[in-house]
């Protein structure tokens, strides 16, 4: 039976950088060699937001002004205690870095760079909030040039079947396959989308529809994202180099891709692979190869809560 270890909680640390686009602070702890957000215990009496403050100041040598809250983590760790952590916005005002014991380095960043860096997946949805709130309430850039990517999204999940009217048309989304079309639309602030291709399901089509209306573009049904044949799917991938493009097909297709980049373009994945409903790996590389790969939770299988995109109101008292 699973343990609740104690919350832990943690800031964002951000800016605006010398070209008027977004960054974020990421710090490097040598104990657990990874790039991640500043976090911590709470100590007796203190809340989570005033903990969120110290740790930050204590990792970074950063002053920070808290803000919007950012979607939250829970997850079973590797002795099965269930571990939640949640983060804030936090508009760093003054202070300078000085290497600790459980910080050797900090880094700051641009969004897509942060994505790119952080080590765990689950903190890069705390990071793509961040950037859309930001645009949302402030009109700041998310990021200094929109970069190319190949996206491979899994469709989201659907309504089950036995809770959809056939009579009502199309069966549609679920809240949770909904969430995870939100939350990937908001990737177009970060990527340059130029193409978005799907398998024909309903499931497929609707997990990128509102990517594409966003992007004013059409979104293209293909056969050959639906498990038929994996030789015309890896010349759609191929085909992709050096484009920003979206692909959204099948558990068995996205795995069956992912293999073949491995193998044949040497694409280094930062984590071993998943593929849940919803998820997408985003892809970087040139026009001869894809060259790495990281994996990016867009759906309540893989977070605690809710990825609310939405303005936030006291997201204005960070600035």
């Amino acid at each position: 039976m699973s343990k609740t270890k104690a919350p832990t909680y943690g800031a964002l640390p951000w800016r605006i950088g010398n070209k008027g686009a977004l960054e974020v602070l990421l710090i490097h702890r040598p104990a657990h060699g990874d790039w991640s957000i500043p976090k911590g215990k709470a100590d007796p009496g203190e809340t989570g937001r005033e903990c969120a403050e110290r740790e930050v100041r204590e990792e970074t040598g950063l002053h920070c002004r808290l803000g919007a809250e950012l979607p939250s983590i829970r997850y079973e760790d590797s002795k099965q205690r269930i571990k939640t952590i949640r983060y804030w916005a936090a508009a760093a005002e003054s202070g300078r870095f000085t290497a600790n014991e459980e910080v050797d380095a900090v880094r700051w960043l641009s969004l897509p760079e942060a994505l790119r860096t952080v080590t765990e997946p689950r903190d890069r949805p705390a990071i793509i909030a961040l950037g859309s709130r930001l645009q949302l309430e402030l009109g700041v850039r998310p990021a200094p040039k929109r970069e190319k990517m190949l996206l491979l999204v899994r469709g989201a999940e659907m309504t089950k079947r036995d809770q959809w009217d056939p009579a009502a048309g199309s069966r549609p989304l679920a809240p949770a396959g909904e969430q995870a079309a939100r939350s990937l639309a908001s990737l177009g602030a970060m990527f340059a989308i130029e193409r978005i291709l799907a398998a024909p399901s309903d499931r497929c089509v609707e997990t990128v529809a509102q990517l594409a209306r966003q992007e004013s573009l059409e979104v293209e049904r293909s056969d050959h994202l639906s498990g038929g044949g994996l030789a015309a799917t890896l010349d759609l991938v191929a085909q992709a180099r050096g484009t920003g493009t979206v692909l959204c097909t099948h558990e068995d297709v996205m795995a069956n891709v992912l293999t073949h980049l491995i193998h044949h373009d040497r694409t280094v994945l930062t984590k071993r692979f998943r593929v849940r409903k919803g998820s997408a790996w985003v892809v970087t590389g040139d026009r001869t190869r894809y060259r790495s790969a990281y994996y990016l939770p867009l759906s309540p299988a893989d977070l605690s809560t809710a990825l609310d995109l939405s303005p936030a109101a006291d997201l204005r008292t960070a600035v």
